[in-house]
């Protein structure tokens, strides 16, 4: 599962239906990331099983 952050912010995203998912300037990783803050719309969509990934 990726792992995307816009560069220069410290929030997380992992659902590619979030508002805020970015597509441009943006760093991508495979694992969980260990520093910076998970998205609350992420985790929102994941507790509901309204989550693409």
């Amino acid at each position: 599962m990726a792992y995307r952050k816009k560069n220069g912010k410290d929030t997380w995203h992992w659902c590619r239906n979030c508002s805020n998912w970015p597509t441009s300037d943006y760093k991508e990783q495979q694992s969980k990331p260990t520093s910076g803050e998970l998205c609350n719309e992420c985790k929102a969509k994941d507790r509901d099983g309204d989550c693409t990934k």
